[in-house]
């Protein structure tokens, strides 16, 4: 049972998979544009073909290639619409982080100095009750 539930989920999953993975095709207009980019890069190509001067060939495509680059770092700046406010923030985050440890360990110290104390004090008082006893004791033996 558990094996045909098994079976039939897969096959559900392979069947939205392969729903998922249609091709998206260009209209005529869009054909139209790649067509006419296509036809110019070819244009682009015979006329550095038909340079003879090597030199002058390298030169022209250095030009070109740092005129792409440069497009697609305008393209690229465009893209982050998101303003950073803060681009170093975190010189105070590791401020707030040393000052929550400074506190911490403050508080540390005083509940430890503070535990201290108790027990200091709690051991005079037992040792001033035992003495008030002792002596009582002493007292009463002498009557």
């Amino acid at each position: 049972m558990k094996s045909i539930f098994m079976v039939i989920g897969l096959l559900a999953v392979c069947a939205i998979a392969l729903a998922e993975t249609e091709k998206k095709e260009l209209t005529e207009n869009g054909l139209d544009i790649l067509n006419k980019l296509q036809a110019l890069k070819q244009q682009e190509d015979d006329a550095l073909a038909s340079l003879e001067d090597e030199a002058e060939k390298t030169l022209i495509s250095t030009i070109l290639d740092k005129e792409e680059d440069e497009a697609d770092k305008i393209e690229k700046i465009d893209d982050s619409t998101r303003v950073k406010r803060r681009a170093r923030g975190r010189g105070r985050r590791l401020a707030r982080v040393r000052a929550a440890r400074r506190r911490f360990y403050r508080r540390l110290r005083r509940n430890q100095r503070r535990a201290a104390r108790k027990r200091i004090a709690h051991a005079r008082r037992h040792r001033q009750n035992q003495r008030r006893a002792a002596a009582k004791l002493r007292n009463i033996k002498k009557n």
